[in-house]
């Protein structure tokens, strides 16, 4: 396809190897400093990409893979929940922790399993109760039976103030 001029043994690009050089990517041959093909390697001088070229598609490829993965979860979670849930019954025991019977209703359309997590309060704290449940189907409500440990250097647990949130 191309006619070379000099034979392969003889670089094109004078490079001194004893100098600061890189090397041609095919044949190994040294060419200077920014050169990744020598002559015979590269005969028309098509530049190589430039490092933004090369980050550009890197960032893109990233960013089109995040896409794919969001398009992902969220087909992937269609039809799960709302899960309505409530407690149904407590009792206390002698270490300081409850038992708790919990209702926990799929209202989604497919079947699927419940995150619920029980506070001692209405806001959300790294001592919450967190558990999941058995896929639940359709429609279909089930109870369940957990026992909340008793949190150390705090005071019991208040029955009363339990609320119990699904998702």
């Amino acid at each position: 396809m191309f006619r070379r001029s000099t034979p392969v043994t003889v670089p094109a690009l004078p490079a001194d190897p004893d100098a600061e050089h890189d090397v041609c990517l095919k044949c190994g041959r040294p060419t200077p400093l920014g050169v990744s093909l020598c002559e015979n390697d590269n005969p028309g001088r098509i530049m190589s990409p430039s490092t933004t070229q090369v980050h550009g598609t890197i960032v893109i490829g990233v960013l089109v893979g995040f896409g794919l993965l969001l398009l992902l979860f969220r087909f992937g979670s269609t039809g799960i929940g709302p899960f309505h849930s409530s407690i149904v019954g407590y009792s206390a025991r002698s270490d300081g922790g409850l038992d708790v019977a919990i209702s926990v209703q799929n209202s989604g359309s497919r079947p699927s399993g419940a995150s619920c997590r029980i506070s001692n309060s209405g806001t959300q704290d790294y001592r919450d109760y967190t558990f999941f449940t058995a896929p639940i189907a359709v429609g279909e409500s089930q109870t369940f039976s957990q026992t909340i440990p008793p949190a150390p250097d705090q005071p019991p647990l208040s029955p009363a103030n339990l609320i119990v949130s699904c998702t």
